[in-house]
C-alpha cells in the first residue's frame, strides 16, 4: 500500500512538472507572437536598408529624422495630441460625475444606469463610427477634429467612468461625511476631500484615455475629414506601401503609448495601496 501510494506521488509530481513545462511553454510562445511583430517595427526603423526587409544593413536615425523633419507627419501628429488631449480632459471630467453619481445612487437603478453609462463599449466601433458618421452628416455638423473629439469621448468616457468609480469604492464614505459634519457643503467636501483622495484614479483614467484616443483609428478614419490624425495618416501612407518611415512612426507611438500605460498602472496601484 505504501509503495503504491509512493507511485502515485510519483506520477503525480511528474505530471505536475509537465504542465508547469506547457504552461510555461504556452506564455513564452503567446509572448513572442505577441511582440515579435513590435521587435521587427523597431528593427526596421534602425535598418539603413531602404526597404522594410531583413538582413541587417547598418544603424541610422535616418528614418526619424525624415518624421521630425516632415510637416505632412507633424500635423497629424498634433492633431493627435490635441484630440487625445482634449479626449482625456472631457473623459475624466464625465467620467467622475457618472463615477460619483453611481456610488451615491441606491437601489435598483443602479445597475440599469450603470448598463446606460457602459453601452458604448458594447457596440462595434466600425458600428459605432459609421452610425456617428450619418448622424453629423444628418446634423450638418462638418467632418473635423471636433467630430472626432466627441466620437473618441463617447467611447473613452465609459472607460474613466469605470476606473474612477473603482478608485471611489475604495475610499471610506465616512471621510466625505466627516467633511459635512464640519460644515461643508457637497461641493465643497468633493473638492477638498473626494478629489484629492481619487487622484490617482483620475490621472490614470486621463492616461489611458489619451492613449487609447491617440492611438484610435477606425472612428477617426470615419469622421475626421480633411483633419488626419496620425493613425489616418499612417494608413493613407501604407496604401502607397510600406516603408522605414512607417516602421519609425509606428516605433514612437508604441513608445508613447506603452509609457503612459505603464504610468497610469503605476498611478492606480500606489493609489489602490494607500
Amino acid at each position: 500500500m505504501a509503495v503504491r501510494s509512493a507511485t502515485w506521488r510519483a506520477a503525480e509530481a511528474r505530471w505536475t512538472r509537465l504542465g508547469e513545462l506547457l504552461l510555461r511553454t504556452y506564455v513564452i510562445l503567446a509572448y513572442v507572437f505577441l511582440f515579435a511583430p513590435i521587435a521587427v517595427t523597431i528593427i526596421t526603423s534602425l535598418n539603413a536598408d531602404r526597404f522594410v526587409t531583413l538582413p541587417w544593413r547598418g544603424f541610422t536615425w535616418h528614418w526619424y529624422e525624415q518624421v521630425v523633419g516632415n510637416p505632412d507627419l507633424l500635423l497629424p501628429l498634433r492633431n493627435s495630441l490635441l484630440v487625445a488631449t482634449g479626449v482625456g480632459v472631457t473623459s475624466v471630467v464625465l467620467g467622475f460625475l457618472g463615477a460619483y453619481g453611481l456610488t451615491q445612487t441606491r437601489g435598483r437603478w443602479q445597475d440599469l444606469f450603470m448598463l446606460g453609462l457602459i453601452s458604448p463599449l458594447a457596440v462595434p466601433w466600425i458600428l459605432l463610427g459609421l452610425g456617428l458618421l450619418v448622424f453629423f452628416t444628418r446634423l450638418g455638423i462638418p467632418r473635423s477634429l471636433f467630430t472626432v473629439w466627441i466620437t473618441h469621448t463617447i467611447f473613452a468616457g465609459p472607460l474613466a467612468m469605470l476606473i474612477i468609480r473603482a478608485r471611489l469604492l475604495g475610499l471610506r464614505r465616512s471621510y466625505e461625511e466627516a467633511a459635512w459634519d464640519l460644515g461643508a457643503g457637497r461641493l465643497r467636501a468633493i473638492r477638498e476631500v473626494v478629489l484629492p483622495l481619487c487622484a490617482p484614479g483620475l490621472v490614470g483614467a486621463f492616461l489611458l484615455t489619451f492613449t487609447l484616443s491617440f492611438d484610435e483609428f477606425i472612428l477617426a478614419w470615419f469622421v475626421c475629414g480633411f483633419d488626419l490624425t496620425l493613425p489616418v495618416k499612417i494608413w493613407g501612407m501604407m496604401r502607397s506601401g510600406i516603408n522605414p518611415t512607417i516602421s519609425a512612426i509606428g516605433t514612437i507611438v508604441f513608445a508613447l503609448s506603452i509609457t503612459l500605460s505603464v504610468v497610469g498602472q503605476v498611478l492606480q496601484r500606489r493609489g489602490a495601496a494607500k
